[in-house]
């Protein structure tokens, strides 16, 4: 996907503000489909099954000229909040619309990749995050960098928190599993434990790793030449990309 989970479903709340005449207007315009059962899931369907460039013509449509879309929303204030909310997740994607065009503004791998949302499938499936302590974590990161105004420093610790606790979940999970004895419950012991007593890690991945972890940490310095805003995007990028990666190694470990 070119966006990100929450862009599609923003785009698809705005379009749920409009009357339904107007948004299916909309959507025949930009991506050809008509008469589509008007609820926000359907289309949600259609964006995603589409192109990314009539998706972005069509974000960019509702974005530009939501003061003259407004007139066609039931409620206005409605449609204003839902608009307000696509631009916010559209500014955490590094995207935002200009002169009528959707541009890209910054840097935004994670969502260019789509690292966020696989990695929130891997949590699903890993059984890890049964309390959905790991999810909250990501999608608070994810929240904090697109509040008014954004929370730069809290959305990169929240990222941070994510990798060290997936570390620290998965570590014991998969000592249990081959029945060896588990590592002390911290970072550095659990991070080890991936490659001295379970074989997953080289010693160059556990120190890229640790790397990471160290570069996001408190008390970090932000690199000169960089904004908070590009620290920010950078810091969530290699911590996401990092969960993702370990994560995976304890998904398809023997």
């Amino acid at each position: 996907m070119a966006f990100g989970r929450q862009v599609y479903a923003a785009a698809a709340q705005a379009l749920g503000a409009l009357s339904n005449d107007a948004a299916q207007t909309l959507l025949y315009k930009h991506l050809g489909a008509g008469n589509l059962d008007p609820e926000m899931m359907g289309f949600v369907a259609v964006m995603t099954g589409s192109a990314d460039e009539a998706v972005g013509s069509l974000i960019a449509e509702l974005v530009g000229q939501q003061n003259q879309l407004r007139h066609n929303a039931p409620t206005r204030h409605v449609f204003d909040t839902r608009v307000r909310d696509l631009e916010r997740w559209l500014f955490h994607d590094g995207l935002s619309v200009e002169d009528g065009r959707l541009v890209a503004f910054g840097g935004a791998v994670e969502e260019a990749t789509g690292v966020r949302d696989l990695l929130l499938d891997e949590l699903t499936a890993s059984g890890l995050d049964a309390d959905r302590a790991l999810e909250r974590a990501v999608n608070d990161a994810a929240q904090a960098f697109r509040s008014e105004p954004p929370d730069f420093n809290e959305s990169t610790t929240k990222v941070r928190i994510a990798l060290e606790t997936v570390a620290r979940r998965a570590a014991p999970a998969l000592a249990a599993r081959r029945n060896i004895p588990p590592p002390a419950d911290t970072w550095g012991a659990a991070l080890a434990f991936f490659r001295v007593s379970a074989g997953l890690l080289t010693l160059q991945e556990e120190q890229a790793l640790s790397a990471v972890y160290t570069l996001i940490s408190p008390g970090a310095h932000r690199p000169t030449g960089l904004t908070d805003e590009e620290w920010a995007r950078l810091a969530r990028t290699l911590a996401l990309s990092a969960t993702y990666f370990l994560i995976r190694k304890y998904r398809t470990a023997p």
